[in-house]
């Protein structure tokens, strides 16, 4: 009889521990991805002069398009978007993601650097052909690395312990990448929002 009382429970158990989400309709399912979206803001770190990383500004329109909130900055405003993102972090804001081409790859690692300093977390960091990347900082959940050696890009490494994603995407030999059309290829830009789709849908 004992048994026979333990089944129901087991069973309840083994339905408590189901994800909501898997009794969400389709139409709820989808306004809790685009809740997360709007939850999400994209910083994306131009290189040099500004004028060498339009592909940073055609990627946020694509993410304005996705319903991601997107904001651009020079590479050398990284300090100043370390203090945005500090600040909208403390406000309430939750999912962090920096982008950056070139001087920008490089201020990415920078930001992140320093939000970790504020035990700011950073859902997903994007370098296009960094030209002196550091290691990969233990608060970036996510890192993607398109580089190319015949560009002035380099591999990213993850310090020991780190238990996150890194991907390094080498383009070395490519038809038509380099340098300076790293960051404009719309292949790479899919593939960059097709994975923080897939964070946010978490």
């Amino acid at each position: 009889m004992t048994a026979l009382r333990l089944v129901p429970a087991v069973f309840l158990a083994a339905i408590l521990s189901i994800p909501a989400s898997m009794f969400e309709s389709a139409d709820a399912q989808q306004r809790r991805s685009q809740s997360k979206k709007a939850d999400t803001h994209v910083y994306l770190m131009r290189g040099l002069f500004g004028v060498f990383s339009l592909g940073m500004d055609d990627l946020a329109g694509k993410l304005h398009s996705d319903g991601y909130r997107a904001s651009i900055y020079g590479w050398d405003s990284w300090e100043q978007v370390a203090d945005v993102i500090r600040q909208n972090y403390q406000a309430g804001q939750n999912e962090v993601v920096i982008i950056g081409h070139s001087l920008g790859a490089n201020a990415v690692i920078l930001v992140s650097e320093r939000l970790q300093k504020n035990n700011v977390p950073v859902l997903l960091a994007v370098t296009f052909d960094a030209t002196d990347p550091h290691k990969v900082p233990t608060n970036v959940g996510t890192f993607l690395n398109f580089w190319a050696r015949d560009g002035f890009g380099h591999p990213v490494e993850a310090p020991a312990g780190y238990k996150g994603e890194l991907d390094n995407f080498d383009l070395s030999g490519q038809p038509n990448i380099d340098h300076t059309s790293i960051d404009a290829l719309n292949q790479f830009h899919r593939l960059v929002i097709a994975k923080l789709d897939g964070l946010t849908a978490r």
